[in-house]
């Protein structure tokens, strides 16, 4: 056989196989473009939750505090104001501040003395944790009560 008998002329080529690899390759930039943007979405939940439970933390903190401050308990029912200074409270967070705040709201009779010998003093605590980093803050107010078998503000 001549070598001119083995090459076989070119036929018509219709272009399918750059169709169909152009179509795979644009489906394949699409599925990782998508993957891509859903990624940075769940980060972004992902820190904004993060955020949320630490300034939720460190108002709970500031909650606790207050409620074993008695100076702050005590500074609301000496002022006239009824309502006692902010108090920052330290938390080990770093870029987390958490304030509270005690305001004093209504002197009642302990519950079961129908004697009068003892009274109740109803407190409010407002108590705020915050990353300024973030712009993220949370805000608990809780009450509490006191018993006091002492005198009353009145």
């Amino acid at each position: 056989m001549s070598r001119a008998n083995l090459i076989k002329p070119p036929r018509a080529q219709q272009g399918m196989v750059l169709v169909v690899c152009l179509l795979v390759i644009v489906v394949i930039t699409l599925i990782a473009a998508t993957a891509t943007k859903t990624s940075t979405f769940e980060e972004k939940m992902a820190a904004n939750a993060q955020s949320y439970n630490r300034t939720f933390q460190a108002a709970e903190s500031a909650v606790e505090h207050g409620i074993h401050t008695d100076s702050l308990m005590f500074e609301a029912l000496d002022t006239s104001s009824r309502l006692s200074s902010i108090e920052s409270v330290t938390t080990n967070a770093d870029g987390v501040t958490s304030t509270v705040q005690t305001e004093f709201k209504t002197e009642g009779i302990a519950p079961g003395n129908s004697l009068g010998s003892a009274s109740t003093f109803l407190f409010e605590l407002k108590a705020i944790g915050a990353m300024d980093e973030m712009n993220a803050s949370t805000q608990i107010r809780q009450g509490y009560y006191r018993v006091s078998f002492v005198g009353t503000t009145e």
